[in-house]
């Protein structure tokens, strides 16, 4: 008789590798079907060349300030910049290139597309090189917009970057935190962690208890119906990607203020 999920379907995590760029790096952060997220870090004062994807994603920068070159509709250059918080779109054949004079942390969402983002290059790089030198960011327009819906938990805070079929969200979860046990019908979502350490609850088989722990550059998928929780094993920011999120989507099975997660049995990432 089948009691659900077993631990082994779903205790794997991923640890993805980044892929170097003369600028930096291109990190994919998890390979499900429905939606696609990136990490790109970008280096100290080197300049992607203008370029564009044939598909559109929002761009998150978590960390460093973002000059962002781009082409306007009569192909001429505009500059701007965004910085740490920042949401921007990155549309569809949209021309631009990214750059940071003291380095950066820009994270990708949208869909998935087979073949990835792959950067369609409009300029030598000598050109990108050029072009960046000598422009400060005191100078430029100011570019996207804040994230949304900031709430203060008891375990931390959540802000939204993104709502739509593809969501996501950035989570900062305490030290020694713990939020509740819930389930979703129809989302699927996975968490990256960025920073600290996170340990992920688990209620699966005959409601066993099981946990799994994500360090920094780690990501785990969860899948619908799976019962789950975040705890802070340090002081750790999450980065989620999702399909579509809503309120009514979240099944409360245990209260994170009340409840405390004990293991039937304990593993680490495998």
């Amino acid at each position: 008789m089948s009691y659900g999920l077993t631990l082994d379907q779903v205790r794997k995590t991923n640890r993805p590798a980044a892929e170097p760029r003369q600028w930096g790096s291109v990190t994919s952060l998890t390979s499900v079907p429905e939606y696609a997220m990136y990490r790109v870090d970008l280096l100290p004062g080197v300049a992607q060349p203008m370029h564009f994807y044939a598909n559109g994603y929002h761009a998150f920068v978590e960390s460093g300030d973002i000059i962002v070159r781009s082409l306007d509709g009569l192909g001429r250059t505009e500059t701007g910049f965004a910085t740490t918080g920042d949401v921007l779109p990155v549309g569809q054949f949209w021309v631009h290139g990214l750059a940071s004079k003291s380095g950066a942390v820009v994270y990708l969402f949208g869909a998935r597309v087979p073949e990835g983002p792959i950067e369609h290059l409009v300029e030598p790089w000598e050109e990108a090189a050029v072009a960046m030198e000598g422009v400060e960011t005191t100078e430029l327009q100011r570019l996207g917009d804040r994230t949304s819906d900031v709430r203060e938990k008891y375990w931390g805070r959540i802000e939204t970057i993104l709502s739509g079929d593809v969501a996501a969200k950035r989570i900062f979860l305490k030290n020694g935190s713990q939020g509740s046990l819930e389930y979703h019908v129809e989302k699927r979502e996975t968490y990256y962690v960025h920073s600290g350490t996170v340990k992920v609850g688990l209620r699966i088989g005959r409601a066993e208890n099981h946990s799994i722990v994500l360090r920094a550059g780690e990501s785990y998928d969860v899948r619908p119906g799976v019962m789950h929780l975040r705890v802070g094993l340090e002081d750790s920011v999450i980065i989620e990607v999702s399909t579509r999120d809503s309120d009514s989507d979240s099944y409360l099975v245990e209260d994170g203020q009340t409840y405390r997660h004990i293991d039937a049995s304990f593993t680490t990432s495998a």
